[in-house]
């Protein structure tokens, strides 16, 4: 297919690849029907809410009639314009028709018919009724235009002559009539279509009559008008060659009295005076046709048809009013999703993380809503979100857990523990409930894992989980109590957990003992547990992860999904090097599995995750 706006590729064919390798930037068909599956709503919603409004403008738009009236110009050349138009007829004919047309379209013609029907004076036709969008638009610039001149002068009112004030009146229907009124020439022949649409049906058929009517009788006037004046000129002509043969005939009566003689010169004024006789007589004859073809004057034209009072309007029409304003709508949802997919900002779909980060996707961690219902003893029940790995087994969240551990498990070739910091971007994005999640099925297994909360305070782990009051990491660190004493195991798993302890430590970078101590105490529990988990602050706020990269095998990113920047977490990795190789890979936390298929291409993996996978 060829590229019309976007480049539109098989997107099947490349659905195994990273998006920059499959597309090289293009977009494909897979990604617009992507778009549509997310942004169907807008899409639906606004086009919906364009067809109301269309069928709201056609009920509250007053109806309007077609009528149309129908002049057959028939000219009758004189002999003149006989022998011109025997050479170039057709030239001569349009040319002809085009200045009758011009005639029916000139301001001359439109008073005539606003002065016959009065239109000065019939309101529907000075104020049309409008529809309610019209009524609105003009209200809304009617108060701005006041708004704005509102510090105007007051205008002075001045008497004026009802007489002139009756010539403006017709003068301003006469050019609202110009405007309104079509004229149109029928195919190639004379015909000439007369058309308006009006409100009221009557006045529009009495509107397009009399406009050919006053069209036929201009046509009249002017022919009486053209012989009257070709006839006076005839009468001066006349009365001029009278007058010259009188003093022809004069001046050669006189020369036979005085100079009989002078045979040549009376020749000529004999014949001179015949000449203006035979002029004359020829004059004469041409008046008087004249005079006749002036009181019987013939019109060039006739009316082919009249208009008859429709009885059905032509406008609005329902099916083009909905057309148009269901296209607006729909334009406008475009327009509106557009602007979604442009602020959408967060990873979504394992493409994201691949293109953005180049680095490996742990999985989606679909959003687990707390329930009442607990594990434990009623003295230390556990969340139910804490243990959801545990209790469903084959959720979407435990796969994706497994194939962390299996990750993991991937790097283990020393025979000694394993340290997984657990970490974010930004604080509440979910790191702590994998943590404790992860570590809880690891547990559950039969695997010898421990819980290390790194949070600042005593806050995190010790009040998520209900773990009673008690020493912590920090009293460990700084020798205020022993290991033992400060472990909570959880019943429901066999976790250990080390909370953080009371009081508020410094930021591990900023601690130089605590860094020392913690790291000789990851080194000891390395030879009695075969995971240690770590509950870490957000990479975006502290550097305590980055202070602590010597402890730590793996660093498992966690991100919300659609809410994480992918910009931040770009920027990081690449300002960070370090932290950036011991990434295991990015998983996505709090993920809308009803709608994570729209954001997937056909043929990729999301697009076959169920959306109760992770209740199952």
């Amino acid at each position: 297919m060829k590229d019309i706006g976007l480049r539109v590729r098989d997107a099947d064919a490349q659905a195994d690849r990273p998006e920059g390798a499959a597309v090289g930037g293009a977009t494909t068909l897979g990604d617009v029907l992507a778009v549509l599956r997310r942004q169907w709503l807008p899409l639906v919603l606004l086009t919906l809410l364009g067809l109301m409004a269309g069928a709201v403008h056609h009920v509250t738009t007053p109806k309007q009639y077609y009528v149309a009236a129908t002049v057959l110009v028939d000219e009758r050349p004189v002999a003149l314009d006989q022998e011109i138009t025997a050479s170039i007829p057709f030239a001569r004919n349009d040319t002809s028709l085009l200045n009758e047309m011009q005639v029916l379209r000139s301001l001359q013609l439109a008073t005539e018919v606003a002065r016959r029907l009065d239109l000065h004076n019939e309101d529907v036709f000075i104020f049309p009724p409008s529809s309610l969008a019209r009524d609105i638009i003009s209200g809304t610039k009617g108060t701005l235009t006041g708004l704005i001149s509102s510090d105007a002068a007051e205008e002075t009112q001045v008497a004026s002559d009802p007489a002139a004030d009756e010539a403006r009146r017709l003068r301003g229907a006469a050019a609202k009539l110009q405007r309104d009124i079509r004229i149109s020439r029928i195919g190639m022949s004379f015909s000439i279509e007369i058309s308006y649409i009006g409100h009221d049906p009557a006045l529009a058929a009495d509107v397009v009559n009399t406009y050919a009517t006053a069209y036929l009788d201009d046509g009249l006037n002017a022919n009486v008008e053209s012989t009257e004046r070709t006839t006076a000129w005839m009468r001066n002509r006349l009365a001029e060659l009278e007058e010259t043969s009188a003093a022809v005939l004069a001046e050669a009566a006189a020369m036979r009295r005085t100079e009989p003689e002078n045979v040549m010169e009376l020749r000529e004024l004999a014949q001179r005076a015949a000449t203006l006789d035979a002029l004359y007589q020829t004059l004469s004859a041409r008046y008087a046709q004249m005079s006749l073809q002036g009181s019987f004057p013939v019109s060039n034209g006739r009316i082919l048809t009249e208009s008859l009072v429709p009885r059905t309007a032509a406008l609005p029409k329902l099916w083009r009013t909905l057309s148009v304003m269901g296209l607006l709508g729909l334009m406008a949802g475009f327009l509106l999703a557009v602007l979604r997919e442009m602020r959408e900002r967060g990873f979504r779909v394992s493409s994201d993380i691949h293109t953005h980060t180049d680095h490996a996707f742990l999985g989606h961690l679909p959003q687990i809503e707390p329930k009442s219902a607990a594990s434990g003893t009623p003295q230390r029940q556990v969340p139910t979100q804490f243990l959801w790995a545990v209790d469903m087994p084959q959720s979407t969240f435990a796969e994706t857990l497994r194939n962390i551990h299996a990750t993991v498990a991937l790097g283990a070739t020393d025979g000694l523990g394993r340290v997984l910091a657990v970490t974010s971007m930004l604080p509440g994005e979910g790191a702590t409930t994998l943590a404790v999640n992860y570590a809880n099925m690891l547990a559950a297994s039969g695997a010898r894992t421990m819980l290390i909360d790194l949070g600042a305070t005593d806050a995190g782990l010790r009040e998520a989980l209900n773990l009673p009051g008690s020493a912590g990491l920090i009293d460990v660190l700084h020798s205020k109590a022993q290991v033992s004493d400060a472990l909570q195991r959880l019943d429901a798993t066999g976790l250990d957990i080390l909370p953080a302890g009371t009081g508020r430590r410094q930021p591990v970078a900023a601690d130089i003992v605590y860094q020392r101590h913690l790291r000789a105490l990851v080194q000891e529990l390395r030879n009695h547990y075969d995971h240690i988990v770590l509950d870490t602050p957000a990479l975006g706020t502290t550097a305590d992860v980055k202070a602590m990269l010597g402890l730590l095998d793996r660093i498992v990113l966690v991100c919300e999904w659609g809410q994480t920047p992918r910009s931040l977490v770009t920027r990081y990795l690449a300002q960070e090097p370090d932290v950036s190789q011991k990434v295991l890979g990015i998983a996505l936390n709090k993920v809308n599995m009803a709608k994570l298929a729209r954001y997937a291409r056909p043929g990729w993996p999301e697009s076959y995750l169920q959306p109760n996978a992770h209740n199952a």
